[in-house]
């Protein structure tokens, strides 16, 4: 704990904001068309290949990535890499996957990464070098054809001169590529902390500064100064809930608990107890049910004896649930508390029972954090997620919570952007975004196979976009264009129940005036973080867990 305070200390961002944006970005292209392999275009003819795998690229779990991509494809002989963490789920064989984050130095103008896109989807990229961040670019993998899509990303820095680059990218990468005068050195971060964030599909979220998912622990990372991040994310999923039968937290043990990590986090219970298997849910007695909350932290801890381990509350969007009397089943949830109320005491006990160093953070009432000596912080007493709608008779005294309160999507989000005309590609054009009141807008196109472009992919909704004026200007890179497309007005996402106020103004702290930010905080699905969201969660953990190694 002595070398993570350390690291926190000098590297963790003043206020816990993101990098400062480089005000000299790098150009990121694709460097040629796309091909349905075993070769892609570079720009670099005669410039050297250094191997995905190689010991010279530094980055989280570098051990795990394995050339076990379905139908292994290769460019120009050289396996493509994701994770692979295998672990067992009721009997079957599966694996899990993280983040692919790449980091080296080098004085290189010009770095290329090869490898291989799903034909149809995109890539988003977001760099760090020299501590500063390079904001998002995306690049279009769709050809109209299925399969592989093999292609080269282009970082052009424009000049020489050595650099730190750290690379998180949806490509997953067969080999990079320097020119022959280049140089190429492993990254000093034998020293640094690592990571893993475990979890569900808050963890799947994306915030504008990542668009590949996994955005919570990768701004968490960022604000921490923390570059080595893995994740271990599954939609659907908990202690006990496989998520039909994908594999609970228990079952992917195995899988996270060898990453070796310095700093385990746990973001998980939104989707327990009871086992959702198919159409069918399979509730377990009540001891069932806390002994695989309380099996999997003393487990987790067994097979990392030094690790700092934080556990949170779980997380609720409809806020009215939060502190109801609502109980689900209550063979399973007999504690005479509604059922989030019942999870965050257990997972609060649970992390207790374990040997230190660990840290609670209750991101359900704003109950603050509590540490392995004792320490505590960041007690407010207001929900984490506030907002919705009270239901019938709700008083200072009595709150029945409204299992269908709640509000979100009213954070000028894009919905979609129609296609008018659809033009003809030889692949999918990269979509640009400029002006409006918003940020944070990322779009990538796809076409079928006649070339026709089908449509505009929200990777990013982004924020802040009013009707207008303030909607964004759209258009389509004309480099792959055979006729072109024409594209209508973006359409923002249509936000709900922007009025409610839940919890009553008792449950504010002293000077709180936001007791509705689930409007702006969550995505119009009603339980899915927004954009800001993301951002929020994000730089709360990054302090509650700051503050709270500072005081272990």
């Amino acid at each position: 704990m002595q070398a993570l305070r350390a690291h926190l200390q000098a590297n963790a961002r003043a206020g816990f904001v993101l990098p400062d944006v480089n005000l000299n970005p790098p150009t990121i292209s694709w460097a040629g068309a796309l091909t349905a392999g075993p070769s892609a275009a570079t720009t670099l003819p005669a410039g050297v290949i250094v191997p995905a795998s190689s010991p010279l690229i530094g980055g989280p779990i570098r051990d795990l990535y394995k050339a076990n991509l379905p139908g292994n494809p290769q460019v120009d002989g050289k396996p493509c890499l994701a994770v692979s963490r295998p672990y067992t789920c009721k009997g079957e064989a599966r694996t899990v996957s993280s983040q692919t984050i790449m980091r080296l130095r080098t004085d290189a103008p010009v770095l290329e990464l090869t490898g291989v896109v799903v034909d149809g989807l995109a890539t988003v990229q977001t760099l760090i070098v020299d501590g500063t961040l390079t904001p998002p670019s995306v690049l279009c993998a769709s050809r109209g054809v299925g399969g592989w899509s093999f292609g080269t990303i282009r970082i052009d820095f424009g000049s020489r001169a050595m650099r730190d680059v750290w690379i998180e990218t949806g490509l997953n990468v067969a080999y990079l590529k320097i020119d022959s005068q280049d140089t190429l050195q492993a990254p000093d971060e034998s020293a640094e902390p690592q990571i893993t964030v475990v979890g569900d599909s808050y963890l799947q979220s994306r915030a504008p500064t990542f668009g590949n998912g996994g955005a919570i622990a990768l701004e968490l990372g960022a604000r921490l100064g923390i570059r080595k991040i893995a994740t271990d994310s599954i939609g659907g999923t908990g202690y006990q809930n496989s998520g039909n039968d994908l594999g609970n937290l228990n079952d992917r043990l195995a899988a996270h608990g060898a990453d070796d990590s310095l700093v385990y986090l746990v973001l998980a219970g939104l989707n327990d107890y009871g086992d959702i298997s198919g159409s069918q849910i399979v509730w377990s007695t009540r001891e069932e049910y806390e002994q695989t909350v309380r099996g999997y932290l003393k487990k987790l801890r067994q097979a990392q004896r030094k690790a700092l381990i934080v556990v949170t509350a779980p997380f609720c969007p409809v806020a009215p649930m939060s502190d109801s009397s609502y109980v689900s089943h209550p063979d399973t949830n007999s504690s005479g508390v509604g059922d989030f109320l019942y999870r965050a005491q257990l997972h609060k006990a649970a992390v207790q029972d374990i040997d230190g160093p660990w840290v609670y953070i209750d991101v359900l009432m704003g109950g603050g954090w509590l540490n392995s000596s004792g320490a505590k912080g960041d007690i407010t007493n207001l929900q984490w997620f506030t907002g919705g709608t009270p239901g019938v008779g709700t008083s200072a005294t009595n709150k029945p919570g409204n299992t269908v309160g709640g509000g979100g999507g009213g954070f000028g989000g894009i919905a979609s952007v129609p296609i008018l005309t659809p033009g003809q590609y030889s692949q999918a054009p990269e979509v640009r975004v400029s002006g409006g009141s918003g940020k944070g807008l990322l779009l990538a196109s796809k076409i079928d196979e006649t070339g026709a472009l089908t449509s505009i992919q929200i990777v990013q909704p982004g924020y802040d976009y009013t009707s207008g004026s303030g909607l964004p200007s759209i258009t389509l890179d004309t480099t792959w264009e055979i006729t072109p497309a024409t594209l209508g007005d973006a359409e923002i996402i249509e936000g709900i129940n922007p009025e409610g106020a839940y919890p009553l103004p008792s449950f504010a702290p002293a000077g709180a005036t936001d007791l509705n930010n689930i409007y702006r905080l969550l995505m119009k699905d009603q339980t899915h973080p927004s954009p800001l969201g993301a951002q929020y969660l994000s730089k709360r953990l990054a302090q509650d867990i700051y503050d709270a190694v500072m005081a272990l």
